[in-house]
């Protein structure tokens, strides 16, 4: 294996971490890890490489096993339970709550501080309750989540971040 000669980033919970390249004869197809402080690609060949969908198979897996670990720490907050829930790639929103307490989420959460990735969980959570954006609704995000605008704001400013 061979180290890459230059270096990039990815972002993690709001974080830029260094993404080393790995070249490896011994695989087939392009593999992304994080190991504490960086992130590692490994390569197949040398040359050009696109690590795009990569990059987004290891955010959906790592998104995944986030929101499920959110979501468990926020339902005891909420008398109704979700059924189920599951990561997305919506271009237009962050997470959704539908009738059949199904709960979306988009993979690029994973890209923002843990705080804008509660305030998501928490959003949906509370459709359960109000499945519209009321009074009584916002007034439960709050109850639940108080910081909620800090996170609507980090959202908001960095929803176009490219990975």
């Amino acid at each position: 294996m061979e180290d890459q000669k230059r270096k990039m980033y990815c972002y993690y919970l709001g974080k830029p971490y260094p993404l080393y390249i790995l070249i490896d004869s011994s695989i087939k197809k392009i593999t992304i890890e994080k190991k504490e402080d960086t992130f590692i690609c490994r390569c197949p060949h040398e040359g050009e490489i696109d690590i795009t969908d990569a990059l987004q198979a290891y955010y959906i897996k790592a998104s995944r096993k986030l929101i499920e670990e959110r979501l468990r720490f926020y339902q005891p907050n909420f008398k109704v339970k979700y059924k189920s829930f599951s990561i997305e790639n919506s271009q237009t929103k962050w997470g959704s709550c539908n009738s059949n307490r199904h709960l979306t989420f988009h993979w690029k959460l994973m890209l923002f501080p843990l705080k804008a990735v509660d305030y998501v969980v928490v959003h949906e959570l509370c459709h359960l309750m109000h499945m519209n954006h009321d009074r009584s609704f916002w007034r439960l995000v709050g109850k639940v989540f108080p910081e909620y605008k800090e996170a609507m704001a980090i959202l908001g400013a960095e929803k176009t971040r490219d990975m």
